[in-house]
């Protein structure tokens, strides 16, 4: 097996990271924390996600803040916990992040200088 062609390897950079939700809890010292395990590409701190709003408000774009690599790692991929930066409650957050949804994290939009 040959390694992959450069060009794959960058397409493969630039995707978004999906992770796999299993749990929002509250730690205290930490905030509210998104537990998870990583489907695919490498979550890391000023990555963002735009979660759907409830009742008709309008979504809201979260900054991740700290990207924690837990102990455990299955088939489903690298067990992380996320931290995001000013995160709604932790009730709202979790009635938007049910066990199972796929939370998608990407590179925020670059601002002209």
């Amino acid at each position: 097996m040959g390694r992959p062609a450069r060009r794959h390897l960058m397409h493969d950079a630039l995707m978004s990271v999906e992770i796999e939700v299993s749990n929002v809890i509250f730690l205290a010292g930490r905030g509210t924390v998104v537990v998870g395990h990583v489907l695919s590409g490498a979550a890391r701190a000023g990555q963002t996600t735009e979660l759907l709003a409830l009742g008709g408000a309008k979504p809201q774009r979260l900054e991740v803040s700290t990207v924690e690599r837990l102990s455990s790692m299955d088939a489903r991929g690298q067990a992380v916990g996320i931290v995001f930066r000013d995160p709604p409650a932790l009730n709202d957050l979790k009635s938007i992040l049910l066990p199972g949804n796929v939370l998608v994290l990407e590179e925020p939009p670059e601002t002209p200088s």
